[in-house]
């Protein structure tokens, strides 16, 4: 599997290549269906916002203007797109789903209050940073050129003048210990 940041990579292009689209789309689908669902009590819904989703992102992918997250963007896209629907779904209401309804309202009004979700972006990245000044010196250098710089692995074992399979130990030591931090907060890790 490619790193993340060659998927962003491929959106920075204004290619039309088939096989891009359904290499971004295999990627971020399972990540961007657990947002989704979580927000979306119906699957079937979830999966149909997904889908819209990463239509609209290839589609305007040559005329994006994001200038380093594109995870970030894409995870605000869809979240976005789940208030949207949640917002068009409020007020159908039927005695059969009222259950239903109110879980869809109560999403919706924790994904609109900006402040709540800033407070948990806030949070999360607090325990990552944490985390990661808590890893080893030369795992933390690895993982931030790998994750944060998007360096691939030879880029960085040349730079660090370690082995590419040293390269590969540090970053899995490095996610090892960050899903242990993020465990109770993510049901899913996006690493």
């Amino acid at each position: 599997m490619m790193p993340e940041y060659l998927y962003n990579a491929k959106l920075k292009t204004s290619s039309n290549d088939l096989d891009d689209f359904k290499a971004v789309y295999k990627f971020f689908k399972p990540k961007l269906f657990i947002i989704a669902n979580s927000y979306v009590p119906s699957k079937e819904d979830a999966e149909e916002i997904v889908h819209d989703v990463l239509i609209k992102l290839w589609e305007k992918r040559g005329k994006l203007d994001v200038k380093s997250n594109y995870v970030g963007y894409i995870y605000s896209m869809t979240r976005n797109a789940c208030l949207d629907y949640l917002r068009a779904h409020k007020n159908k209401l039927s005695k059969e789903l009222i259950s239903d309804q109110q879980e869809l309202w109560l999403n919706y009004n924790a994904l609109s209050n900006d402040a709540y979700s800033t407070i948990i972006v806030n949070e999360l990245q607090n325990l990552v940073d944490n985390a990661i000044a808590d890893l080893p010196e030369k795992c933390q250098k690895v993982f931030v050129k790998s994750r944060v710089d998007g360096l691939g692995h030879k880029e960085i074992s040349e730079e660090l003048k370690i082995s590419t399979k040293t390269v590969e130990n540090h970053i899995t030591r490095a996610l090892r210990e960050l899903r242990v931090v993020l465990k109770e907060y993510l049901p899913i890790l996006f690493f």
